[in-house]
């Protein structure tokens, strides 16, 4: 439509105020069920929400699970230690999540399916906009990882082992480019083991090649640090802390802004604790929550299984001569299998690389020896309080329960009668069944499903097992490493992304029937063809008009989601169980653990005005 068109609608325009929906709106919340306990499954019941007598709208409903983030080293001083930058969640407060069913009534909604978080960061990404981050994003923790920023550790830990630093195996963990200086003004010899001798004044990344690892960075993971990392501290002894002056304006004591923020960072001889409330929109992990109409007497009860993580690990310190050059590159090792509660399969936790200039770094002090100083550590993850009695640290969070915040609207008399003109409502929604194909390589042909009715989408995430993801076996002080699945890492991204591991020569057949003519080879293909139109507004066709966060730089890189739009059929066949079978080829010479996500339509019929579910 044309400027001018537009501004003569603009002018037709009635400019009268209509009279009010509503009169009340409040947001109520419930408690859930566990008595303090969190070690295992939480229960949220919603009777004393659709008791209240006005309609609850669980579109707008979120969980607030109050949460416990930790670094502890027993060797360390880390009180005194610029650590802001050290820990943080993966992208999206969902991966605490890893299932939820849900009962409406007494009846199953929805099923529980392991690792939901991994469908709902594919999902998101996908559905939500960069407008959306801006609103939303510091509120549900999601921030996307930088896709190009990843390195994949396949070397056994030594002085001279560049990569080691950031973790073994697979990690995303680089919080910032560095480019180091020597002494003399000249380009660093340790980095690429050349020696510029000119009058270099400043390094930036445009003195590297392109592929520098000193050139990543995880610009995402940065983000979520600053989100946590509000310090209202008054007793920091760091040099330059303007803790004081931001209390000057938010509150008149440390522990009145921690009221009002309803978290606070604690540091100890030995640790730091991040305390803040994780919020978790519904809707964002259900479907069924984005379709739901406002409802007047619907009791809902969820069953929810965490990711609560304990991960000990070893940092050995960078070691720098008096020259300015590295004598060693500093290493990051898991010392035990993480330890995971509450029915959980991914470690949520990011711990940032203990390279030069990262934010692990200041954990260790940096010495001069090629054989640099070891130091022990723990980070951890739990709900509500401490929930791992080795930490030192037993901490609480100021709101002592997970809670379901929702609104609950009263309409005005003659807005609720034409409400109820209709009272009975049909909800179709999605619900996912998860597959998984353990230590695949090469070519592949696996059947997933025998007959799933309402199928609607497939999509696959490739992920590393416990043995593709790095070597261990170091010597000294680089001893004693052991390895992890890429999902239980607290070094790489997964599970807010998938690993970046590449398929060809991929299909999907439905019944015996390929969804592609010719199977896919090209990265293009994958993109264009299926991912760049799967949740997008509009299916991805107005320009000017998009949501999505993947490009295809992104999927190059680190996203590749392998989506398979599965919903096109004959009339009458969309209640009919079809099959469901994956074939293709992973490039790479490793194995890998492939997820398979089912989506498919699940039809309930309420009665908006009493909550009862409706036979149809």
């Amino acid at each position: 439509m044309s400027a001018d068109a537009v501004t003569l609608e603009l002018s037709r325009e009635s400019k009268k105020e209509m009279p009010p929906v509503f009169t009340d709106k409040q947001f109520l919340y419930v408690n859930d069920q566990n008595n303090q306990s969190y070690s295992g499954q939480i229960v949220l019941n919603t009777t004393s929400l659709s008791n209240n007598g006005a309609y609850v709208d669980y579109k707008e409903s979120y969980l607030v699970i109050p949460t416990v983030l930790q670094i502890q080293s027993p060797t360390l001083t880390l009180a005194t230690v610029p650590l802001d930058y050290s820990v943080a969640l993966k992208a999206g407060y969902w991966n605490l999540l890893h299932s939820m069913s849900i009962e409406l009534n007494g009846g199953s909604v929805q099923q529980q399916t392991g690792f939901m978080n991994l469908y709902t960061s594919f999902k998101n990404l996908t559905t939500w906009s960069e407008d959306d981050i801006k609103c939303w994003g510091k509120v549900t923790g999601f921030f996307p990882d930088t896709a190009n920023s990843w390195v994949y550790n396949t070397v056994v830990a030594s002085a001279t082992a560049v990569l080691a630093g950031n973790g073994t195996g697979l990690s995303n963990n680089r919080t910032s480019i560095t480019v180091p200086i020597n002494g003399s003004g000249g380009y660093n010899g340790g980095l690429d083991n050349k020696d510029y001798t000119s009058n270099v004044v400043l390094g930036t990344v445009s003195t590297v090649n392109s592929d520098s690892v000193y050139a990543c960075a995880n610009h995402g993971l940065m983000q979520r640090m600053k989100w946590l990392n509000f310090n209202v501290d008054t007793t920091s002894t760091l040099t330059g802390s303007i803790s004081a002056n931001k209390i000057a304006l938010l509150g008149s004591t440390a522990d009145k802004t921690r009221a009002l923020f309803k978290g606070y960072i604690a540091s100890t001889a030995t640790g730091r604790s991040i305390v803040f409330p994780a919020i978790v929109r519904m809707k964002d992990v259900s479907d069924l929550f984005s379709k739901l109409p406002m409802l007047k007497g619907a009791s809902f009860t969820f069953y929810i299984n965490t990711n609560q993580c304990l991960c000990k690990f070893n940092q050995t310190a960078v070691g720098v001569s008096t020259a300015g050059a590295f004598t060693s590159f500093g290493s990051l090792q898991l010392s035990e299998p993480p330890t995971m509660l509450g029915g959980g399969g991914t470690c949520p936790i990011m711990l940032a690389s203990a390279s030069a200039g990262q934010g692990l770094t200041n954990a260790v002090v940096i010495g001069t020896a090629a054989a640099a100083a070891t130091v022990a550590g723990q980070v951890a993850v739990s709900i509500v309080k401490t929930q791992f009695p080795g930490l030192t640290d037993q901490i609480s969070a100021p709101i002592t329960s997970v809670r379901l915040y929702a609104p609950c609207y009263t309409l005005t008399a003659q807005n609720e009668q034409a409400y109820l003109a209709e009272a009975e409502k049909v909800i179709s929604y999605e619900d996912i069944f998860q597959y998984q194909f353990n230590n695949t390589s090469g070519d592949f042909n696996f059947l997933v499903s025998n007959g799933l009715p309402g199928l609607k989408s497939v999509v696959v995430m490739p992920f590393l097992p416990q043995a593709s993801n790095g070597t261990v076996g170091g010597a000294g002080v680089y001893a004693n490493g052991v390895l992890s699945s890429s999902l239980l890492s607290p070094f790489s991204s997964s599970g807010g992304a998938p690993d970046p591991v590449a398929l060809t020569n991929f299909n999907v057949q439905i019944s015996g029937r390929n969804i592609f003519n010719d199977n896919e080879q090209y990265d293009f293909q994958a993109f264009t063809q299926q991912l760049a139109l799967s949740n997008q507004l509009n299916g991805g066709m107005t320009t000017g008009l998009a949501s999505g966060l993947i490009g295809l730089e992104d999927f190059d890189n680190l996203y590749r989601y392998y989506y398979v739009d599965c919903s096109r059929g004959r009339p009458g066949e969309a209640g009919v169980p079809r099959s469901i079978q994956i074939l293709g080829q992973v490039v790479g010479t490793i194995s890998v653990n492939l997820f398979v996500f089912a989506t498919f339509t699940r039809t309930i019929k309420v009665n908006v005005g009493t909550g009862s579910r409706v036979e149809m």
